[in-house]
C-alpha cells in the first residue's frame, strides 16, 4: 500500500503494527510492512506497487515517526 493508504487505515485505527525488515535480495537494504487488526500484512509500496525499499534503518524509521508511529518491531 502506497504511503497517503496507510495513513488513512492509521486515522481509521486499522494498523495494528509496523515492521522494520531488511529487504530481501537487496543487500544493505530495509522495508517497511504493516499488521492491519484482522492480521493481514501489508508492505509500503511505491507510486507503482513495488516495495519500497529505504537505504538505511535510520530512514526508515524517519518515514514512521513522520506517520505517527512511536515504536515499530525491527527484524533482522
Amino acid at each position: 500500500m502506497r504511503i497517503d493508504q496507510i495513513a488513512l487505515l492509521m486515522e481509521a485505527g486499522d494498523i495494528k503494527s509496523a515492521y522494520l525488515l531488511p529487504a530481501p535480495l537487496k543487500e544493505g537494504k530495509w522495508s517497511i510492512q504493516f499488521e492491519r487488526k484482522n492480521g493481514e500484512q501489508v508492505p509500503l509500496t511505491a507510486q507503482r506497487a513495488n516495495v519500497r525499499h529505504f537505504s538505511s534503518l535510520d530512514s526508515g524509521w524517519k518515514l514512521l515517526t513522520e506517520l505517527g508511529f512511536s515504536s515499530a518491531i525491527i527484524q533482522r
